[in-house]
């Protein structure tokens, strides 16, 4: 029965995303921020045809439309690495305990490794570095060393004002 309702309520949430707008600035005082100031998804957690290769891939995070846009923390946590990918580009990962959040195809870093961040503050500029069809950021967190759906990691900060429950299974 839990399971079902869940799938409900991912639907409904698919269904009622591109209506909600949550902004980073509705975010800050509950101690978690998006990504960037506004969140259009243009490529979604899952499998998908890769846009430049055209193969079947499984896509670990999300591409998010951005312009030179300020990349935000999206909790407190410390910059672990700062590297280039042949496919992911400029990218920064953070470290958040048991959770990880990885920003790439970056223009610009304003962050340093062993660097403590909030949530919230500029780590980077969005770019259209490493293997893209043009400017974005890709934006996907692991927990526990497994890559999860990112909108549900958001959707769940936001429903609970706090750090998302989620089971290892």
């Amino acid at each position: 029965m839990k399971w079902r309702l869940m799938v409900w309520g991912m639907l409904v949430l698919l269904i009622m995303l591109p209506r909600v707008r949550v902004t980073a600035q509705d975010t800050i005082s509950l101690q978690w921020s998006l990504p960037l100031p506004s969140l259009k998804v243009t490529s979604g957690f899952g499998h998908r045809i890769h846009p430049v290769t055209h193969a079947r891939d499984f896509h670990k995070g999300v591409d998010l439309s951005a312009r030179c846009d300020p990349v935000l923390s999206v909790l407190d946590g410390t910059v672990v690495e700062i590297a280039f990918n042949p496919i992911l580009g400029r990218y920064v990962r953070i470290d958040h305990g048991d959770f990880q959040s990885v920003y790439g195809h970056l223009s610009f870093i304003l962050v340093g490794n062993n660097e403590s961040v909030r949530a919230g503050q500029p780590i980077a500029i969005t770019g259209a570095t490493g293997r893209v069809t043009g400017e974005h950021l890709h934006f996907s967190i692991r927990f526990r060393g497994r890559h999860i759906n990112p909108i549900y990691f958001l959707w769940q900060l936001q429903s609970n004002g706090q750090s998302p429950q989620i089971n290892k299974q």
